[in-house]
């Protein structure tokens, strides 16, 4: 049975509070494991030194927490390993190796990936091969630094080219890594309406390694119960698969910006309205 314990506060809803808010209230609400998004106002690594790195290391340890999955912003900043520009990939490759490092100096052993954003009027293929190339020069830096890579696919409205289940398991056969793994994202699996997580649990098995467990009504990312989605449904086809992986919390519906422990608070009763214990 999915056990509290796996269950991953994340500071995505957090960013109208600081980062030891987020920290203090992941601990105060009993939470044991985050996930934490790398962007800014929180944690980008433009402005962070090694010093600086170390300082939230210790903050994090102080309060009883681990990072179990380091997110860097791919959305909305200039990423994406499937750019026909080499010139942009090459500095996305970078992007992402650079924070597998720093994954590493977190005591953190996956860094989240995606694709980035396809253009429609590039061919498919290419940019198939063009995210292969560039996740196998990721790759050989996870393998070195021991890091596992869930891959997550982007609903249509940002690439074409990578939005199912059955995407991740083949680009994960192609590349051959043992460190690519997949990530499930209930929401945009129903926004997308290509996948259920039977699909996921079915395409990936053991390799799925991470879920992005949010309500969505499709769509906004919502605490569990606050949208449409047979989310009941999910966390069942979770327990019955025997998932030992972690359920990161992603809500980004700007509803929970204002009180995001209240959030948090409500994830926490929904879970144990389902009979997950502690």
């Amino acid at each position: 049975m999915i056990q509290l314990d796996q269950i991953a506060n994340a500071n995505f809803h957090y960013k109208r509070y600081s980062l030891n808010y987020f920290l203090d209230s992941s601990a105060r609400l009993g939470f044991k494991n985050i996930e934490l998004w790398a962007s800014g106002p929180h944690f980008h690594l433009d402005y962070y030194t090694q010093q600086n790195v170390r300082d939230l290391k210790q903050s994090i340890k102080d309060r009883g927490l681990k990072v179990i999955c380091l997110t860097p912003e791919q959305s909305v900043y200039p990423i994406s390993i499937s750019h026909p520009d080499p010139v942009y990939r090459k500095a996305s490759v970078e992007f992402f190796c650079r924070h597998i490092e720093t994954a590493v100096q977190l005591d953190c052993n996956q860094m989240l990936v995606t694709t980035g954003l396809a253009y429609l009027d590039a061919d498919e293929s290419e940019m198939w091969n063009w995210c292969r190339e560039s996740l196998e020069q990721i790759c050989r830096t996870a393998e070195k630094e021991g890091v596992l890579l869930p891959l997550e696919a982007f609903t249509s409205y940002s690439t074409h080219v990578f939005n199912t289940a059955g995407h991740i398991a083949k680009m994960i056969r192609e590349v051959g890594s043992p460190n690519l793994k997949g990530l499930a994202d209930t929401d945009v699996m129903a926004v997308t309406g290509k996948d259920t997580i039977h699909d996921f649990i079915r395409e990936l098995g053991d390799n799925m390694t991470y879920v992005h467990f949010v309500d969505g009504n499709p769509g906004g990312h919502l605490v569990p119960g606050e949208g449409k989605l047979p989310m009941e449904e999910a966390l069942q086809a979770l327990n019955d698969c025997g998932y030992k992986g972690y359920l990161g919390l992603e809500l980004l519906d700007r509803r929970y910006v204002l009180d995001p422990e209240q959030a948090m608070r409500n994830s926490l009763a929904w879970f144990e309205k389902q009979g997950v214990l502690r």
